[in-house]
């Protein structure tokens, strides 16, 4: 009874043991275990494949490469028989991704949401027009993803994650050996950094601002043209579009075959906008690119400059009596609250700027200087009140010295009296 008892649990332990290890139990891929054991670039793959996102989602070597990775024999393993691709020529790289990336019901058993148009994008783009024309040098897949520690695009390590990309695409457009003969400035990464969408960017992290790709595109990557420069800022910035497209500047600019936005604004190192900009004194200011002493354009730009700077000044004054009237002690919130109206006025005001009509921006701009005169008046009274306080504190305090220094006085006296 004991022995059949020891064989019935025995058959048991091996039931289920047999079905977890053959679950365990890994497909053989002599590839990872071949390359792993070489130190030189052939061994590199099989230690970057490691965090692959391919690797990831069950995608073997043998899927890129073909070949028979059950093999332990390299001539079979690599056989050409087999299918095996080995390293393809450069600029074979993107058919050579698209095999897998432009089939839609094959990239559905992996990534349904992930788009598979981008090697036809790739072909409109400039680097695929060059690839095309058997320009090695032109960027294809690996070049921007890398090759073998591929990362999902939403990963920080990865080369195109949206912090990486512009230092990504400098790899070879800030190379200037490597553009050499592109004709082409390779300051761009420099003077990106140095700009309010390269310092949100790479500095505060911030996603929702532009990148590289945001302006150029990725996969279907091309220079603006002149023509489209405006509508690629337009995506972001739909205000003043609408006011530019309705302004006298729009047709001016068609005629002049001027770049809309970049014109004013630069591209790469676009700055924070400056009142002095359209300061139309100033020797540095824009509009004098086209308009000179007496103009309309001049007249007009020193009208708007005017109105922006003195509702500026006078912001900046209400603010000061506000600041030193509440560190007073005097309840200043109410004005405060209309202050931060004005506030908000001046950022509109200054968007209204690219309508370009002196009317519309001095109206505006009176209606709220109004309102800041008026905040103004009332951080005077405020002060004027803590005088007010300060003097009749003094007043009563004198008052109430000389009343009880008399008191005091009195009753001495009356005490002297007494004791007499």
């Amino acid at each position: 009874m004991t022995i059949n008892l020891f064989y019935i649990i025995l058959i048991i332990i091996t039931c289920i043991a047999v079905p977890i290890y053959a679950q365990s139990e890994k497909p053989v891929n002599s590839c990872l275990a071949c390359h792993a054991e070489l130190d030189d670039a052939l061994g590199k793959p099989a230690k970057l494949i490691k965090d692959d996102v391919h690797q990831e989602m069950g995608v073997s070597c043998a899927n890129c490469h073909g070949g028979d990775p059950a093999s332990d024999d390299p001539e079979i393993a690599m056989s050409p028989q087999n299918g095996f691709l080995g390293a393809p020529d450069p600029l074979k790289i993107p058919q050579f991704c698209g095999r897998c990336h432009n089939d839609p019901s094959y990239m559905r058993n992996y990534n349904p949401a992930l788009p598979t148009d981008q090697l036809d994008k790739y072909w409109t783009s400039h680097h695929g027009q060059l690839n095309k024309k058997g320009d090695i040098k032109a960027a294809e897949c690996v070049s921007c993803h890398s090759v073998h520690d591929i990362k999902r695009a939403n990963d920080p390590r990865s080369t195109v994650y949206f912090a990486n990309v512009p230092a990504t695409c400098s790899h070879c457009h800030a190379d200037s050996a490597y553009m050499a003969g592109y004709h082409i400035p390779i300051n761009q990464h420099t003077e990106f950094a140095e700009s309010v969408h390269g310092i949100a960017v790479l500095q505060k992290k911030d996603s929702g601002a532009p990148a590289c790709n945001d302006c150029h595109g990725n996969h279907a990557a091309m220079p603006p043209g002149v023509a489209s420069i405006g509508r690629v800022c337009f995506q972001c910035h739909p205000a003043e579009a609408e006011l530019f497209l309705a302004s006298v500047h729009k047709d001016a600019y068609e005629n002049l075959g001027v770049a809309e936005c970049v014109f004013c604004h630069n591209n790469h190192k676009i700055l924070p906008p400056q009142d002095e900009w359209f300061d139309i004194k100033n020797a540095g200011a824009i509009c004098l690119k086209c308009h000179s002493e007496g103009d309309g354009g001049y007249n007009g730009a020193l009208a708007m400059h005017n109105a922006v700077d003195s509702l500026q000044r006078k912001y900046d004054e209400a603010h000061s009596f506000l600041q030193t009237a509440e560190e007073r002690g005097v309840e200043v919130s109410e004005e405060e609250f209309q202050l931060i109206e004005v506030r908000n006025s001046l950022v509109n005001i200054r968007k209204l700027l690219h309508s370009f009509n002196p009317d519309t921006v001095k109206t505006v701009s009176a209606a709220a200087f109004a309102q800041a005169d008026s905040v103004h008046k009332a951080g005077i009274a405020a002060l004027d009140e803590v005088k007010n306080r300060r003097t009749g504190l003094f007043i009563f305090t004198i008052i109430t010295i000389i009343a009880v220094t008399a008191l005091v006085l009195k009753i001495r006296a009356k005490e002297e009296t007494s004791n007499k």
